[in-house]
């Protein structure tokens, strides 16, 4: 059961989107929700919702001069999601005293390492390429990194049915991003997601890591749209891809806390 002060604050999130709660209510929400992260969760829910339900253009004229930059996804819906808790997190106004680096991957775990499916028919065994992939896996969780690419590399030469190619391939710009080579791991990464077919966990994965690529190779435009892409596939890097597109709206420009009022009424 929820505790009042949890049930108090999801109370004061609904009086938000409301529209019922004063300025000082609202700096007393924010300071909350940076507390707690999890609550962003809850105003972004609420804010989606109320759009959905509500018909409201989230691209009103007053979020224009923010809203204009923002990358033209695919799935409408969730990125309109993102878009309305952008503009949310603007109005509260607070600056950011982080630093980039705080929210780009040092490395990449190497349970990350993409390998066979876990749940096969007894009856079809195991392929030539799914072997690979864990001969792959578990040179690369050893250490052996040289070994590993070269199995990887030999799955693209060999199989180009999916879902191996792509899993090749994002196993390598893992591999590459390990070891510093961010330039090539961003071209695996983007290969891994040329190929991938209806998977969105491994879409996930790889934009997300292509978007810290993308950051080390100071890129940070497609660094934006990168972490974007991997946010809406709603899986579990969706925390940390929020962050970082916020993170990085920030140092790009696109949110200047400061002249926000100013924005708007132009």
């Amino acid at each position: 059961m929820e505790n009042d002060k949890t049930l108090n604050l999801r109370e004061k999130i609904d009086a938000y989107v409301k529209g019922q709660l004063g300025e000082t209510d609202i700096q007393e929400l924010w300071n909350e929700v940076a507390k707690n992260p999890a609550l962003l969760d809850d105003l972004e829910l609420e804010v989606g919702v109320k759009a959905l339900l509500t018909g409201q253009e989230i691209s009103s004229s007053k979020k224009k001069a923010t809203l204009h930059t923002l990358p033209n996804w695919a799935w409408h819906t969730a990125a309109a999601a993102v878009i309305a808790l952008v503009a949310l997190l603007q109005l509260f106004r607070t600056p950011t005293p982080t630093e980039l680096s705080q929210f780009v991957l040092k490395g990449i775990s190497p349970d990350q390492i993409e390998t066979s499916d876990a749940l096969r028919s007894s009856a079809l065994g195991i392929s030539s390429a799914d072997s690979l992939l864990n001969l792959g896996f578990q040179a690369a969780y050893t250490g052996n990194n040289q070994k590993a690419l070269k199995i990887f590399d030999s799955i693209i030469e060999q199989y180009q049915q999916e879902p191996y190619a792509s899993k090749a391939y994002l196993n390598r710009g893992i591999i590459l991003y390990n070891s510093g080579d961010y330039p090539n791991a961003v071209v695996s990464f983007n290969e891994a997601l040329s190929r991938i077919e209806d998977n969105r966990m491994l879409t996930e994965k790889a934009q997300w890591f292509l978007a810290n690529a993308y950051i080390n190779t100071n890129e940070l435009e497609k660094a934006l749209k990168a972490a974007g892409e991997a946010y809406i596939q709603n899986g579990v890097f969706r925390t940390q891809s929020f962050r970082l597109y916020q993170k990085l709206n920030y140092d790009l420009g696109k949110i200047d806390y400061e002249n926000f009022e100013e924005q708007t009424e132009n």
